[in-house]
């Protein structure tokens, strides 16, 4: 898998989602794990920030390969909260993947993006229940 330079991330400066160029990376200590942070320029203003690395740029060839245990997984429900790293099996795709990343939608829910061993990389909603209690997601009524 190519490393790629650029990535969209929100700019925090210019608060705009956009396209970020890597531009240097944070060296590793000598015996100790590979570093996950390296610094990214906003394409549009020109801003400089260090940003976790996407999760496919972190993947060794031997972790590619890896396959994620069924058994170990997390069984995937809409009002559960998972934390990114976590491995998840979604029953009605019969898949297992792991969570990369989070995400708050325009309407206030959550959202988690998995990428599946199968599917690759799909966005998934979490926390279901607290936000119908918030009031945040109305409940529709049946037509007749």
């Amino acid at each position: 898998m190519a490393k790629t330079k650029y990535m969209m991330y929100d700019c925090a400066y210019c608060r705009k989602t956009t396209k970020m160029e890597l531009v240097g990376e944070v060296q590793a200590e000598e015996g100790h794990e590979p570093a996950t942070k390296a610094w990214y320029r906003c394409t549009r203003c020109k801003h400089t920030a260090l940003i976790d690395k996407p999760m496919s740029a972190l993947m060794k060839k031997g972790e590619a390969a890896k396959k994620i245990d069924r058994t170990a997984c997390l069984t995937y429900s809409r009002e559960q909260v998972y934390k990114v790293g976590q491995a998840i099996y979604h029953t009605e795709w019969d898949d297992v993947g792991k969570v990369t990343a989070k995400q708050k939608t325009s309407d206030g829910t959550q959202s988690i993006t998995v990428s599946f061993e199968k599917l690759g990389e799909r966005r998934l909603i979490e926390n279901m229940q607290q936000a119908l209690e918030s009031g945040i997601i109305e409940s529709v009524p049946a037509q007749a």
